[in-house]
């Protein structure tokens, strides 16, 4: 419909064309898991926010306003004079003068008087034993010892004990079961413990057959190498001094004993009758244990087993079965 335009002094007509009707929109499908009532909620928020420009526009009129209609107000009364501030708390620092440290020396300056070791010091290491004045041994004794060694027509076959001789006192001791008077104790200490037993037994043949002598025994009372072979003296005894006057135990019971020297003498050891090679253990009253073997009779010397710090290694009693012949000669030579 044709409308009029007022203006100042003249009405002029004003066409006015029809929008056309707009077309209703289509509801969009809720996604899945939603609440189909949300998208209309949605669409009542631009028409909330349309119409606060609105009020918007309307605030400054309302702001120019309100001075016309507020009345004067009376003068405020004069401000109460400032409060002074509070004195803040000082904080006093005393500065202590530390003593400069002296200079050190460029040389270091030993004390006067020797300063107080802070650890005791460890004790000294134990004097070396003194040199033995012991004679070399005139033969190889460490051929009694080696198994399959031959001597003419006999060969050495070496057995293990398996007793052991205690010895407490540190001195070991030789005598005939049968004479207290015999009784010899090596001068060469050893060490307290329980020393294996090895005996070296002679194999040979007779016309009767097969025989065996006891040939040594061995007492191992240290730990090898061997370095060499010295005369074993006996204590309170002049040391020899050839070959031919070997320090010797005699024995005429058959029985030739060892045993640790702690308490001296026993007197009489009871020993039944030699038969073969094995050794008798006798238990003695005073709870010694000595190691009687069957030597048959003679005199009988005996040797060391020294190391290269001159440590006895083993105690070597020969039982001279061997003739001189025998010692020297040479071993058959192999097929």
């Amino acid at each position: 419909m044709p409308g009029v335009a007022k203006t100042k002094g003249a009405r002029r007509p004003v066409k006015m064309t029809a929008r056309a009707p707009a077309k209703p929109r289509t509801p969009a499908k809720p996604a899945p898991g939603r609440n189909p009532a949300a998208p209309a909620k949605a669409l009542r928020r631009p028409a909330k926010a349309l119409a606060s420009p609105a009020k918007a526009l309307a605030s400054p009129a309302k702001a120019l306003a309100s001075p016309a209609k507020a009345p004067a107000s009376p003068a405020k009364a004069p401000a109460s004079p400032a409060k002074a501030p509070a004195p803040r708390a000082t904080r006093t620092t005393t500065i202590i003068p530390v003593a400069a440290r002296p200079a050190l020396p460029a040389v270091a300056l030993k004390p006067k008087r020797a300063s107080a070791p802070s650890l005791p010091l460890p004790p000294p290491p134990p004097a070396p034993p003194p040199p033995r004045d012991e004679l070399v041994a005139p033969r190889d004794i460490g051929r009694l010892l080696r198994y399959g060694e031959s001597f003419g027509a006999s060969k050495i076959d070496v057995r293990m004990l398996p007793l052991q001789l205690p010895v407490a006192s540190g001195a070991l001791a030789v005598a005939d079961a049968a004479a207290p008077n015999s009784w010899r104790v090596f001068d060469r200490p050893v060490a307290a413990g329980l020393f294996r037993v090895m005996l070296s037994v002679a194999r040979g043949t007779d016309k009767h057959g097969p025989t065996e002598r006891l040939a040594a025994v061995v007492i191992h009372v240290g730990r090898p190498p061997i370095a060499k072979w010295t005369v074993a003296h006996h204590r309170g005894h002049k040391p020899p001094r050839s070959a031919d006057a070997l320090p010797r135990v005699p024995v005429a019971s058959g029985w030739v004993v060892l045993i640790d020297a702690s308490s001296g003498s026993p007197g009489v050891i009871p020993a039944p009758a030699p038969t073969g090679v094995a050794p008798v253990e006798v238990t003695l009253p005073d709870g010694r244990r000595a190691l009687a073997l069957p030597a048959g009779a003679g005199a009988f010397a005996a040797y060391w087993g020294v190391d290269a710090a001159d440590k006895p290694v083993c105690l070597v009693l020969d039982l001279d079965v061997f003739t001189q012949k025998e010692w020297k000669a040479k071993p058959p030579a192999s097929p």
